[in-house]
C-alpha cells in the first residue's frame, strides 16, 4: 500500500449547490475523502471532480465563474460607496455606560445595507469574532472569495426619554439631599 502524502489526503469535488462553508455552486473545492463519501455525495451536494464530470459541467462551471466575478465586482462597488459615505450607522438603545441592550451582529449590518443601498448581501460573508456590544466605531471584515474589505460600522446610542427622566429625578434627589445636609 502506498504511503499517504499530503497530496492525496484531500480530493476534488464539484459542488452542485451553494454551501456557506465550502463554496458556491459549480465550484471545484478540495475536501477530505471521508467527508465527501459520507456527506457530500450521498446528499447530492457534490460529485467527484474527475475528467468526465469536469467535461459534463464545463459550461456551467464557466458561467458560474463569470457570475462570481460579476458578483465580486458589484460587491466591490458597494463597499466603495460605503467607504465614500464613511461607513454605515446603526442606532440602538444603550445604557449610560454606552453598552448596548441588543448587540449588533451580521444580520443587523446586512439589514442596514439593504435599507440604504437596496442590495442583498449574505450575512455569513461578514466576519465578526463576536457581536458588537458597545457604542462607537467598529471595523468589520467582509470576505468573498478573493475580495476582502473592511467597513466602518458606527453604532450610536438612541435617546430614550424614559431613561433621561429617571436620571433627572435621581440628580434632583441627590441635590435635595445635599441641601438638607
Amino acid at each position: 500500500m502506498p504511503k499517504r502524502t499530503s497530496k492525496n489526503r484531500t480530493i476534488e469535488v464539484i459542488l452542485l449547490q451553494n454551501d456557506r462553508y465550502l463554496g458556491e455552486k459549480y465550484e471545484i473545492v478540495r475536501v477530505k475523502p471521508i467527508f465527501a463519501r459520507n456527506v457530500l455525495l450521498p446528499k447530492g451536494i457534490a460529485v467527484f471532480a474527475d475528467k468526465a464530470a469536469k467535461n459534463n459541467y464545463k459550461q456551467k462551471m464557466e458561467a458560474a465563474a463569470v457570475a462570481r466575478s460579476k458578483k465580486a465586482q458589484s460587491l466591490d462597488e458597494l463597499f466603495t460607496k460605503i467607504t465614500a459615505d464613511e461607513g454605515i450607522e446603526i442606532v440602538r438603545k444603550a445604557n449610560k455606560d454606552n453598552t448596548l441592550y441588543a448587540k449588533v451582529d451580521e444580520h443587523d449590518i446586512v439589514e442596514k445595507i439593504k435599507e440604504i443601498y437596496q442590495i442583498e448581501v449574505e450575512p455569513h460573508l461578514f466576519k465578526l469574532k463576536k457581536k458588537l456590544a458597545e457604542v462607537g466605531n467598529h471595523m468589520v471584515t467582509f470576505a468573498y472569495n478573493d475580495l476582502k474589505k473592511e467597513i466602518l460600522v458606527k453604532i450610536k446610542a438612541e435617546f430614550d426619554p424614559k431613561e433621561a427622566k429617571k436620571e433627572e429625578k435621581a440628580e434632583e434627589t441627590e441635590v435635595k439631599e445635599v441641601k438638607i445636609s
